[in-house]
């Protein structure tokens, strides 16, 4: 009896299922490859909006770094991790680490402010600088030059206004000191002309303010006779003179301002003493400002902020901020000077400032001061404040008053 496996009829049907399977088999295996190609390629699009997201984030933290006091065109700059004080006051060397921007702006708060003793504030609170978009390599750099050459045009102008200015020196000084004044302002004078007109400039306001007997028609000046029980504190007081006391005694060749007599004529100053400090020659420049219009006075060397960190903007006078022979604490030292010493590197004249900007209004602690180191002029080498010498810093103190006189500081 034959098997069934072995029947014709068996193995027919074999064939013809083991044929069938085949195609069924194909169908499933093509029916998972196309699930495994959807599930890839809905991870690798899944994976992609993800990096995305990550991406937006990190920028929106790095955007985070540069609000607040970093000015956003060198935020990202690298900037000095830490100042330490070498055995000279106000010199500074910098280690070459890096910091966030804010974290070196709440340094710079705690380290750039020098406000003496006996001034608004003791504990001045933090304040915004402005960082350059360059930084000096060494702590004493060389006096920089304006970075731009003047307008052909201007130059043009300013020369020939500095060349009428000196014609007129010695025949109409109060047109001369006007025509200077041209010159000055046009921003086209070159290095060599700046300092002739700074010469000029001190010699015509001797001629019509500082030191000479009244001129006819003079702007810059008018008199008054003193009267029993006049002072002249009182005589700055009633008289409305923008200007301190001892400025009155200065222009007066008054040796000894309490002594003044009855019926004695005065010189008196007429508006207001406005200063600008321009930080790329090192020079801050005493404006008289009044009916006439604003006329240049003189222009006197400074020095400057180390690392470029003297703030710029418009400020005035801090009420109650001027001080003659200052006590003053290093704020880096906590070194303690008292009043009258030699020693003191701000040395003996102290006038506080005060940011009247939207940008700078918060700006604190920093003034123009004296300084015992007269190498420093024409420098970087305070923390922050303006540096003058001892001369140039009492007629700046003379004249500069609150709330009337404004001090510009700019690049």
């Amino acid at each position: 009896m034959a098997l069934a496996s072995q029947s014709g009829r068996s193995s027919s049907r074999r064939s013809y299922m083991s044929s069938r399977r085949r195609p069924q088999r194909r169908r499933l295996l093509l029916l998972l490859f196309l699930v495994a190609c959807v599930v890839a390629a809905g991870w690798w699009w899944l994976r992609d909006d993800e990096a995305a997201e990550g991406g937006d984030q990190v920028a929106a933290t790095t955007s985070d770094v540069v609000v607040g006091d970093v000015d956003s065109s060198d935020s990202r700059a690298p900037v000095p991790s830490e100042i330490t004080l070498d055995p000279g006051p106000g010199r500074a060397a910098v280690r070459p680490e890096t910091r966030r921007p804010d974290d070196v702006t709440r340094s710079a708060r705690a380290t750039d402010t020098n406000v003496p003793s006996g001034g608004t504030s003791t504990s001045p609170t933090p304040a915004p600088t402005r960082p350059a978009t360059s930084r000096p390599t060494t702590s004493r750099p060389t006096p920089a030059s304006p970075a731009t050459r003047p307008d052909p045009a201007s130059s043009k102008t300013a020369s020939g206004s500095l060349a009428d200015a000196r014609r007129l020196a010695e025949t109409d000084p109060v047109a001369a000191r006007k025509a200077l004044t041209t010159a000055w302002v046009s921003g086209g004078l070159s290095a060599a002309d700046r300092r002739s007109a700074t010469v000029l400039a001190r010699e015509l306001a001797a001629l019509t303010l500082l030191d000479r007997p009244n001129l006819p028609d003079n702007p810059f000046i008018t008199t008054y006779k003193v009267r029993s029980g006049d002072s002249l504190e009182r005589i700055v007081r009633r008289e409305n003179v923008d200007a301190d006391k001892m400025f009155l005694a200065r222009i007066n060749n008054i040796s000894n301002p309490n002594a003044i007599r009855i019926g004695q004529e005065l010189r008196l100053p007429t508006g207001t003493f406005d200063a600008v400090v321009d930080k790329s020659d090192y020079t801050i420049t005493l404006f008289q400002r009044n009916e006439a219009g604003r006329t240049m006075l003189v222009s006197l060397p400074v020095g400057l902020g180390e690392f470029n960190a003297t703030p710029t903007g418009l400020y005035r006078v801090r009420v109650n901020s001027k001080l003659v022979n200052p006590h003053w604490i290093n704020p880096r030292t906590r070194e303690e000077y008292k009043a009258n010493d030699p020693a003191n590197p701000i040395g003996e004249h102290w006038i506080g400032l005060e940011g009247i900007e939207d940008a700078n209004r918060d700006v604190d602690g920093y003034g123009i001061h004296g300084t015992i180191e007269p190498e420093s002029i024409g420098q970087q080498m305070s923390m922050g404040c303006v540096r003058m010498l001892g001369d140039d810093v009492e007629l700046v103190y003379e004249v500069l008053t609150h709330p009337s006189s404004t001090i510009e500081i700019r690049d």
